[in-house]
C-alpha cells in the first residue's frame, strides 16, 4: 500500500517507516499535520498512519481535514498516541479515524490493522467501479474470470504439465504482462527467475496467448548442448561444412522455429563466442547457416530465459552487455516462491487434490499443523519441489487431510521449518538430538543417481528435477566417477 505517515518524532517515525517498508508498503514521511494535507491533497494513499499529539494540526484535526480532500476513495486514516485515553479514542474515531493505536505499538496489532485496511481499500475500490460502470463491470469480472480459467487449461494442455496455478497477485500480474508481449512478435523477451518458478511456462503463454496461434515453440537449454555443437545446432549448416555432418546439410533450431518462437532456455550460459552471432540475429531478422553464403531471413520471436545473476555474468565476462540489453527490451521477473506465501497453499492443495486424483487418493484439504510448516519452509527449488512434495505424498499416503507427518521426508530431502518458527512453537530440536555425522556427499550421490534411473539416464531432466544445472550435474558425476575408481 501507499502510506502517508505522520509523526513530529524523527526518530520514532523512521523506525516505523523502516518497518513499514520491510512489509512491503510505499512510505511516504511527513513532519508535520500542516504537511501531510498538503502532500495528501497532490497523491494519493491508501492509508494515513499519523500520531494524534502534535504541534499544530494534531492527528484527529488531520482526519477532519482530510475528509475534505476529493479523493475516490478516501484514504483510511488510522491514529496512535502514547497518551491511553478513552476520550480521545472515541473522539478519533468519531471524527471518521479508521482505527486506533497506543504506544509503544504492538507490530502485531499493527499487521492486523493494515491487513484489514487493504480489504477495506479494495472494496471502495470495485465498489467505486461497479457504482460507476455496474452492468458493463459485472460482464467484464465474469469474462476475465473465464477467460483466466480457459487459459489455465489451453496453456497447461500445450505445456504437459496439468493444471496451471494462478492464484496471487503477483502472479496474475506476470500472467496479464506476457499475454501483452504475446501481442508484438517483434519484441525480444526476457524472464528471470530461479530454478523452478516456471519460467518455460510463461514462455508458452507469451507464445500461445489466449487464443492458442498455431506456430511451433522451439526451444533450446543451452547448459545441455556441448560449445563445439551450439553453433550447428542453433544455426544449422551446409553439405560438407565439417567431417562428420550429413552430405545434405542440416537445418537448426532458427529455421524450425520460423513463423514461431525460439525459447532460449539458460541463456546466461550460451557460449561467449556465439553471443556476437545469436546478437546480430536478433538486430538484423536474419542469419547464415555454418558454411553458407546465403542470408536467411527470419520471422522468429526471441524468448530467453535465465536462473543466473546476469549482472555478475557480465561482469566477470562471460556474457554480452549489448546482448544482455537486447534481450531484455521486453522483460519478466518471476519472484520466488518464498517471496510469494499467498501461493504457496493454493498450489500445494491444488498439486495434493491432482495426484490424488489420478492415484485414487482421497487428500483434499490441508491440516493447519501442515500449512504451518508449508509455510514456513524456504523451497528452494520453488513450485517444482512443491509439486515434486506433494506427488510424493500421494505416492506415500493416503487421508482426506494433508498432516504434518506426512512431510516428514519427501524423496529423500527433510523439509524443516524455519528456527525461529520452530522454537516459538517449543518444537525445535536440541543440538544433543542431532547425529554428530552426516555424510552429506553420499545423500547427494544417492539422489543423482536416482534421478538418472528416473528418468533413463537423461542427464538434461534429471538436472531439471533435481534443481541444478545440467553442468553441475556433470561436475558431480565426474566427481562420484573418481571416487570410485580410487576405491572410496
Amino acid at each position: 500500500m501507499r502510506i502517508l505517515l505522520v509523526d513530529d518524532d524523527v526518530e520514532g517515525r523512521s523506525f516505523l517507516a523502516n518497518y513499514l517498508v520491510l512489509l512491503g508498503h510505499a512510505i511516504t514521511q511527513c513532519q508535520s499535520g500542516e504537511e501531510a494535507l498538503a502532500t495528501y491533497n497532490n497523491n494519493v494513499f491508501e492509508m494515513i498512519l499519523s500520531d494524534i499529539k502534535m504541534d499544530g494540526i494534531s492527528g484527529i484535526e488531520l482526519v477532519r481535514e482530510s475528509k475534505k480532500i476529493k479523493h475516490e476513495p478516501a484514504a483510511d486514516v488510522v491514529l496512535y498516541t502514547g497518551f491511553v485515553d478513552l476520550e480521545l479514542a472515541i473522539g478519533a474515531l468519531r471524527a471518521g479515524a479508521y482505527d486506533y493505536l497506543t504506544k509503544p505499538i504492538n507490530m502485531d496489532e499493527l499487521k492486523a490493522i493494515l491487513e484489514r485496511v487493504e480489504e477495506h481499500q479494495a472494496l471502495l475500490q470495485k465498489n467505486e467501479v461497479l457504482a460507476k460502470h455496474f452492468d458493463e463491470d459485472v460482464k467484464v469480472v465474469m469474462q476475465d474470470k473465464h477467460e483466466l480459467a480457459e487459459l489455465q487449461q489451453k496453456v497447461a494442455t500445450q505445456a504437459g504439465i496439468g493444471k496451471i496455478g494462478i492464484f496471487s497477485d503477483v502472479i496474475k500480474r506476470v500472467v496479464r504482462q506476457a499475454e501483452q508481449y504475446h501481442t508484438d512478435r517483434s519484441l525480444p523477451v526476457l524472464i528471470q527467475g530461479e530454478t523452478g518458478v516456471g519460467k518455460e511456462i510463461i514462455a508458452k503463454i507469451i507464445h500461445y496467448g489466449e487464443k492458442l496461434e498455431s506456430g511451433p515453440f522451439i526451444d533450446i537449454n543451452c547448459t545441455a548442448i556441448t560449445p563445439s555443437l551450439f553453433e550447428s545446432e542453433l544455426f544449422g549448416y551446409e553439405a560438407g561444412s565439417f567431417t562428420g555432418g550429413s552430405t545434405r546439410g542440416q537445418k537448426g533450431k532458427l529455421d524450425m522455429a520460423m513463423g514461431g518462437t525460439l525459447f532460449l532456455d539458460e541463456i546466461a550460459e550460451i557460449p561467449i563466442e556465439l553471443q556476437a552471432k545469436l546478437l546480430r540475429v536478433i538486430e538484423e531478422k536474419s542469419f547464415y547457416r555454418v558454411g553458407g553464403l546465403k542470408k536467411i531471413k527470419t520471422d522468429i520471436r526471441i524468448i530467453a530465459a535465465t536462473n543466473l545473476d546476469f549482472e555478475k555474468r557480465i561482469a566477470e565476462g562471460l556474457f554480452r552487455k549489448d546482448l544482455y540489453y537486447r534481450l531484455k527490451v521486453g522483460q519478466i521477473i518471476i519472484p520466488p516462491l518464498r517471496q510469494r506465501k499467498d501461493d504457496i497453499l493454493p498450489l500445494a492443495r491444488m498439486f495434493l487434490q491432482d495426484f490424488s486424483e489420478r492415484r485414487g487418493k482421497q487428500f483434499r484439504n490441508i491440516s493447519e499443523s501442515a500449512a504451518r510448516l508449508l509455510l514456513s519452509y524456504n523451497w528452494p527449488g520453488n513450485i517444482r519441489e512443491l509439486r515434486n512434495a506433494m506427488e510424493w505424498v500421494s505416492f506415500m499416503y493416503d487421508g482426506t487431510e494433508l498432516k504434518e507427518e506426512h512431510l516428514g521426508n519427501l524423496a529423500g530431502k527433510a523439509i524443516v521449518p524455519d528456527i525461529k518458527e520452530k522454537e516459538s512453537r517449543g518444537e525445535w530440536q536440541k543440538a544433543t538430538d542431532v547425529p554428530e555425522a552426516f555424510a552429506l556427499g553420499d545423500h547427494i550421490d544417492e539422489l543423482i543417481e536416482q534421478a538418472l534411473r528416473r528418468f533413463g539416464g537423461n542427464k538434461t531432466q534429471a538436472a531439471r528435477s533435481l534443481g541444478i544445472s545440467v553442468r553441475a550435474l556433470y561436475y558431480r558425476l565426474e566427481r562420484l566417477q573418481k571416487r570410485r575408481a580410487n576405491g572410496d
